[in-house]
C-alpha cells in the first residue's frame, strides 16, 4: 500500500539485535488539493533462519500480518559505489484483504537514483 503514495517518509529504529520498529508516514492528496496525513508504527522481527525475511505479525489494527523480504541492498560507502538503498518485496493480509503485496525501494534521495535502475531490474527477476 505505501509504495503508491508519492509523499512518504519512513524511519527505522533497531531496538535490539534482529528487532526494530518502523515509523511509516505518508500523505494522500485529496481532490480539493488538501492532504490527508497518516502514520503507522510497525514492529519487525528478523527471521533467524533467513535474515532477509522481516516479520510483522500479531497486529491488532485490521489484524494484519506483513512479511518483508530484502531482495537487494547496498550499505553506505559500499564497494560498488552505488547510492545506499534497500529493495523490499512484501506480502501480507488483513481483515479486508488477503494476499496484498508489492515492492518498495528505500533510498536517502527524494527520487530514485537512475544509477540503481539496472540493478533493481536484475534483482526483480528473483521475485
Amino acid at each position: 500500500m505505501f509504495d503508491t503514495f508519492p509523499c512518504q517518509v519512513h524511519f527505522f529504529t533497531e531496538t535490539s539485535p534482529g528487532k526494530f520498529f518502523g515509523k511509516l508516514n505518508w500523505r494522500i492528496q485529496e481532490p480539493d488539493g488538501e492532504f490527508f496525513t497518516r502514520d503507522a508504527l510497525q514492529r519487525f522481527v528478523q527471521d533467524p533462519e533467513n535474515p532477509a525475511h522481516l516479520i510483522n505479525h500479531d497486529n491488532e489494527y485490521l489484524h494484519y500480518e506483513d512479511d518483508w523480504y530484502i531482495v537487494d541492498y547496498a550499505a553506505d560507502d559500499n564497494k560498488e559505489g552505488v547510492p545506499p538503498f534497500a529493495y523490499v518485496y512484501y506480502r501480507g493480509s488483513n481483515d479486508a484483504w488477503v494476499g496484498y503485496g508489492g515492492v518498495v525501494v528505500y533510498t536517502r534521495e527524494s527520487k530514485l537514483p537512475e544509477s540503481l535502475i539496472p540493478r533493481l531490474r536484475e534483482a526483480s527477476k528473483k521475485v
